[in-house]
């Protein structure tokens, strides 16, 4: 009798494993489904923002060979200095973007979502220390060189003036973008590591 009390009991304790194990396994599921979709969302901001960088990018082109040499008296060597990083900078931003595909982190390989996250951030991080900060030194000190030989006195010093402001407001807004940029990969690499936790801890 007891024997076959010990047996049902058994089989109870057996039946509740399986529903708990059942219901462990739909909530890591679901957990990891919450969790890609956090990381693509996060990751469609990176391209949208892309995308947003290079529709302006798009426009400014025309207008510094068509409008600023007249507006502004600017050298066409300067115009077509700055036509050139542009053109640069959208092939250096298609590129990174073509491998960095936000439908990846909802359905991809995690681990190669996770590689190409980390060259994402290599890549705006070089760009940055390389070839933005070069360039814009050059940049600034060429347009107050082209523009010193059009206007002068208190016209020029108005001219500098307008540009001091424009450059500062220009940084902060550069600078809080950048880091917004590398923080949001931070934040998309964190999520990677939790779902590898997380698909781990359930295969094991």
């Amino acid at each position: 009798m007891n024997e076959y009390i010990d047996s049902r009991e058994l089989q109870q304790m057996k039946e509740q494993l399986a529903i708990l194990t059942q219901k462990l396994d739909k909530e890591t599921i679901v957990n990891e489904r919450l969790m890609r979709q956090a990381m693509k969302s996060k990751a469609s901001w990176l391209r949208r923002k892309a995308i947003l960088e290079s529709a302006i990018t798009l426009i400014m082109i025309p207008y510094f060979i068509w409008v600023m040499p007249g507006l502004f008296g600017l050298s066409v060597e300067f115009c077509a200095f700055t036509c050139f990083f542009m053109v640069l900078a959208l092939g250096y931003n298609y590129y990174i973007h073509t491998h960095f595909r936000p439908d990846k982190f909802a359905h991809g390989n995690l681990l190669e979502a996770r590689q190409d996250t980390l060259m994402l951030k290599k890549f705006y991080a070089n760009w940055l220390k390389f070839i933005g900060i070069p360039f814009i030194v050059v940049f600034f000190t060429w347009f107050i060189y082209d523009i010193a030989q059009v206007i002068h006195g208190e016209e020029l010093k108005g001219a500098l003036g307008g540009m001091v402001i424009g450059v500062v407001i220009g940084s902060i807004v550069g600078i809080y973008r950048y880091r917004k940029t590398q923080r949001t990969a931070d934040e998309i690499l964190e999520c990677c590591s939790v779902s590898a936790s997380v698909i781990k801890t359930t295969t094991d």
